[in-house]
């Protein structure tokens, strides 16, 4: 039961940290508690803004529900 708070936490965490990649190609902070993979997966999706495909952003997902096993999409 604390766990979903976290999680909750983490994904709207993650969710925010997307959206920066997606609308202004920030790229996530080096502590954000995402897992690297996903961590990763957000950078490429920053780096290729303002051409981000739905690959990369479906990857981004992709990493975030492997790492965190939380069910956001």
């Amino acid at each position: 039961m604390c766990a979903e708070p976290l999680l909750t936490e983490l994904g709207q965490r993650f969710q925010g940290l997307l959206n920066a990649a997606l609308t202004k190609g920030i790229a996530p902070p080096g502590r954000s508690g995402l897992g690297p993979r996903t961590m990763d997966a957000v950078a490429v999706v920053a780096c290729e803004h303002p051409e981000a495909t739905p690959e990369h952003i479906a990857h981004a997902y992709d990493m975030f529900l492997t790492e965190h096993g939380t069910g956001h999409r």
